[in-house]
């Protein structure tokens, strides 16, 4: 059977576009990567860029997860609204402590990440784009 021309050119940009889990849990990859820079680093404006962007990362997050848009249910978003929480405050501290280790910040970037590729891995294989016109 013949695909359809239309239905290669969408599966020819499906195949590279991300979800919106990949994105996030790429963001996470980036930031885990960006923190376990600053935490190397020596250079104090390192650290305090990561830790910025962290912060700016989170906040959007808790923002997302506190307006309720009926996609999500509310004990996950009440979930990452506490991990958003929790990881602001340890943040905090690392910015006003230069010697406080980002090991649990990188930590949890890490483990958010691998939640959401393992969900997008699952989700994958739910869904099939196989098909011909």
């Amino acid at each position: 059977m013949m695909t359809h021309p239309a239905m290669k050119a969408y599966r020819s940009v499906a195949d590279t576009s991300l979800t919106g889990r990949q994105a996030d849990a790429a963001c996470f990859k980036m930031l885990a990567n960006e923190l376990e820079t600053a935490a190397a680093s020596t250079d104090p404006t390192v650290r305090l860029k990561a830790l910025s962007r962290h912060q700016r990362l989170w906040s959007m997050i808790m923002k997302v997860n506190a307006l309720d848009a009926g996609l999500t249910p509310l004990d996950e978003r009440k979930l990452f609204v506490t991990l958003a929480n929790q990881a602001q405050r340890y943040a905090i501290k690392a910015m006003l402590e230069p010697d406080l280790p980002l090991t649990p910040l990188i930590e949890i970037a890490e483990n958010v990440r691998a939640g959401l590729e393992a969900v997008v891995s699952d989700s994958e294989q739910e869904f099939n784009t196989d098909i011909h016109l």
